[in-house]
């Protein structure tokens, strides 16, 4: 993205942040990185999260751009305890590397975006301008298939606390696409009889009667794996 059309461009319009990590010289290479940009300013650089903690209590940010792992308190305990405390300050996690565990606590305390120190400079700017626009920000591929499996193991389960299989999930799919069960069979490898069998389970766990119905529940369903 030319930093030309960055979200906050105008020189006249500041976006203010604060950045965390326990590595000073990570911490002066991310300022005067971030202070690239016009309009954008770093108010303040923390080596320890309590310290952020006390500055946010006390001023009013934009933008959150946080390690993950640091000592004392680690970058996810810092946002529980910010978000306790009902500061809903955007939040960008930056780190070396993330666990799937980590990115399903991140985005249940309401993380933003999460860059990983290996992406090149320029992705971390990109995260913020996404992030001051509104938007989630999850780039790198690894993250955003680490995310689906969170949201398949999470969504998978039906109101009736029964869990669809693999297949009721891409028969699922097919099935809320408007595809009549003989296709649905051959695309899969499998007779339109045992479709059938998938789709009276699959409406018996949902709760529904329906191809209507399941259409409906289609934007719930998880992504089967490619």
């Amino acid at each position: 993205m030319d930093k030309g059309h960055r979200h906050v461009a105008d020189a006249a319009v500041t976006l203010r942040a604060i950045v965390v990590d326990d590595h000073r010289i990570v911490l002066d290479g991310l300022r005067r990185l971030i202070e690239t940009v016009p309009g954008w300013q770093v108010a303040a650089t923390c080596e320890r999260a309590d310290d952020a903690l006390q500055i946010l209590s006390e001023k009013a940010v934009d933008i959150v751009v946080a390690d993950l792992r640091m000592p004392h308190m680690d970058g996810l305990e810092f946002i529980r305890r910010l978000r306790i405390h009902g500061q809903q300050t955007a939040i960008v996690i930056l780190t070396a590397d993330i666990s799937d565990d980590q990115i399903g606590e991140a985005m249940k305390l309401g993380v933003n975006g999460i860059v990983l120190k290996e992406q090149a400079p320029d992705t971390l700017l990109d995260c913020i301008d996404a992030v001051a626009a509104g938007k989630t920000y999850l780039q790198d591929r690894a993250l955003t298939s680490a995310l689906d499996r969170i949201r398949m193991q999470e969504t998978a389960l039906t109101p009736g606390g029964e869990l669809l299989t693999q297949r009721e999930i891409e028969v699922s799919r097919l099935a809320a696409s408007g595809i009549r069960s003989k296709e649905i069979g051959a695309r899969l490898g499998i007779s339109p009889g045992t479709v059938k069998l998938h789709l009276h389970s699959i409406y018996s766990k949902l709760g529904i009667a329906t191809r209507v119905e399941l259409a409906n529940r289609a934007s719930r369903l998880p992504r089967a794996p490619e």
